[in-house]
């Protein structure tokens, strides 16, 4: 016993058994259940070194600094640069189109062979020859007629036409001659290569993930996460991991139920208002020495709100008596009382047996739950109660002796108390409220018993009507 330990509350420990019980029934469908196979298969799939390496790069990547921006500034750094912007200018202009349209229809080609002909050919010499053959009258024709002088025509005019103008303005341009720089030149070749990067589906793709924010989000990854959380953060989940790998449901695991009696009524296949003994003997029931009661069948037990109630009181009533001299006679009795035994329908072995049970504290009269085999001769207490008096132990008799051990049930608590007893072949040991109180480890009985309920008046007493209620029974045998 833990002395100065504080009692537990009934009601807190039926609560928690209900909430644990309702607990374990999760458990165990979780346990098997595809949901838990999923959770464990992705929680150890976003927990790994991989998965967890891959969603820091994705979420660490930043378009600031990245090879993608530094080619994007390149790109507009040259786009900026003065002689791309005047090559540009220039080769996007209608002056740009009409300079090669003129260079490609031949047009400064011809010039440049009438001008070689006019001053550095035979032009002069010809011209000269012709009006030397005009004086010796040898030559009827004008010179304005002949070929030479058409061919001379032809030069002049053309020279001065409004495109051999603008050809020669413009080959003599600043824009010109940048065009003529920059063309095929490195720089132009770079901004040509930048150009086409950026514009590739490959690059704008890369600057747009880079840029977004949430990119992350539209991974597989993601999903796979969304659904682990979501599964981490289910409720039935969460009572598995809280309890897994925790001897929370121990009990549950060790000890099977073999009897819960809730008392909706009275089940008379399980329960007799005439033990064995009464039943081999005179058939009904009788009293004994040092008793000044009479169990009248099932008249002083009720069930009302699934709540057994013996109720012992005084009133006159003829029974049954058994005298050491006479044998049964009958008697007239001033109490009546009750007994059940379970004797029709469960008997054990071994075991936990437990029962939520109230007693009026009324001295000289006795409440006792105990286990007992038919002849009477073995009986285990689970609770005894007279007066103040609380306890538990265990009765052997025989033909020449009473083997007697207690154990003292100490408790102040008023109300419904859960007694419980844990009984082995090498010991039994009993509880109150999950308060260990003592045991026995001699004697013990290796037989199944019954249970039996029952309150007797050893004294005569004017405290009456008494109450036992026992609002629940449950028996236990280990796996």
């Amino acid at each position: 016993m833990i002395f100065g330990q504080k009692m537990k509350d009934t009601e807190a420990i039926e609560k928690q058994r209900e909430q644990l019980w309702s607990d374990y029934q999760i458990y165990n469908k979780v346990e098997d259940s595809e949901k838990l196979n999923r959770y464990l298969t992705l929680k150890e799939r976003v927990e790994s070194i991989p998965f967890t390496q891959k969603k820091k790069e994705i979420e660490d990547l930043k378009f600031r600094k990245s090879p993608e921006e530094k080619v994007l500034k390149q790109y507009e750094k040259l786009r900026k640069n003065k002689k791309l912007e005047r090559y540009f200018s220039f080769t996007s202009s209608p002056d740009f189109k009409r300079y090669f349209e003129i260079q490609e229809q031949g047009t400064m080609p011809e010039l440049k062979k009438l001008e070689h002909y006019v001053k550095k050919g035979s032009y002069k010499q010809e011209k000269h020859l012709f009006k030397k053959a005009t004086k010796a009258g040898g030559n009827n024709e004008r010179w304005e007629d002949t070929e030479g002088y058409a061919i001379k025509e032809r030069y002049e005019n053309l020279k001065l036409s409004p495109d051999v103008q603008f050809f020669k303005r413009t080959s003599k341009s600043g824009l010109y001659k940048n065009y003529l720089k920059v063309k095929g030149s490195s720089l132009l070749n770079s901004y040509e290569d930048l150009t086409e990067e950026i514009n590739s589906e490959a690059f704008k793709e890369r600057v747009a993930y880079l840029k977004d924010d949430k990119r992350y989000e539209k991974t597989e990854d993601f999903l796979l996460l969304q659904e682990y959380e979501a599964l981490d953060a289910d409720p039935e989940i969460q009572l598995y991991i809280r309890y897994n790998d925790t001897d929370e449901f121990s009990f549950f695991r060790e000890w099977s139920q073999t009897m819960e009696e809730q008392f909706d009524k009275i089940d008379q296949s399980v329960w007799d208002f005439i033990p064995p003994i009464s039943r081999k003997g005179p058939g009904k029931i009788f009293s004994i020495k040092n008793q000044l009661h009479y169990a009248n069948d099932l008249d002083n037990f009720d069930t009302e709100n699934s709540l057994l109630t013996l109720e012992t009181k005084k009133e006159d009533c003829d029974g049954l008596y058994w005298d050491e001299n006479f044998g049964f006679i009958p008697r007239k009795f001033h109490y009546v009382s009750g007994i059940l035994q379970s004797s029709k329908g469960f008997a054990q072995q071994y075991g936990k047996f437990q029962v939520k049970l109230k007693a009026s504290r009324v001295k000289d009269v006795v409440s006792t739950i105990s286990l007992v085999n038919e002849d009477e001769d073995i009986c285990i207490r689970l609770f005894s109660g007279n007066g103040n008096v609380r306890k538990g132990g265990l009765m052997i008799t025989d033909k020449e002796s009473r083997k007697l051990d207690c154990v003292k049930l100490k408790y102040k608590k008023r109300g419904y108390i859960i007694i419980s007893l844990s009984w082995t072949p090498d010991k039994m040991e009993w509880t109150v409220n999950e308060r260990a109180m003592g045991s026995i480890s001699r004697n013990i009985p290796h037989v199944p018993l019954q249970l039996r309920i029952e309150s007797e008046v050893i004294k005569d007493t004017t405290n009456l009507p008494h109450r036992l209620d026992i609002d629940w029974i449950k028996c236990y045998r280990k796996n």
